[in-house]
């Protein structure tokens, strides 16, 4: 990521596309979405939680699942842009919705879902305890 701004519950970033990016078609492989994706929870997860302290104390964020939808294909030297946000909680599972830009036209949208887990037991902390744990107000469950 080339620069970060952050609001409340979004995250927006310049992405990167570099030479290796680019499959035998001459566009963005789709794996480099889920890296980007993952850079963006990364950063949003990082500003709704003290990610050295939920470490420390043997939590960590797990994604249980990805949703991609491709829309329009990106190449090199396009320069786009990504948004995650947190679209809510329920029952302890995040709901982080992104979309990648080329020029404000949509590239593609993705939801991921995603849990704190207690590491020494794999058990995955209720809306309460993570409630608990974060920096930010979150969005009340649906």
């Amino acid at each position: 990521m080339i620069s970060v701004g952050i609001n409340e519950d979004t995250v927006e970033a310049e992405l990167e596309v570099k030479t290796y990016d680019i499959d035998s078609a001459g566009h963005v492989n789709n794996i480099v979405y889920v890296r980007w994706l993952e850079d963006l929870r990364t950063v949003i997860i990082e500003h709704i939680f003290d990610f050295g302290k939920i470490i420390a104390e043997g939590y960590y964020p797990v994604v249980i699942s990805t949703t991609i939808r491709y829309r329009r294909q990106i190449k090199l030297f396009d320069q786009p842009t990504g948004s995650i946000r947190l679209a809510g909680v329920i029952l302890g599972i995040f709901i982080l919705k992104s979309e990648i830009t080329v020029n404000e036209s949509l590239c593609a949208s993705a939801e991921q879902r995603c849990v704190i887990m207690r590491l020494c037991d794999s058990k995955i902390l209720n809306g309460d305890d993570v409630k608990c744990m974060a920096k930010i107000t979150i969005p009340v469950e649906r």
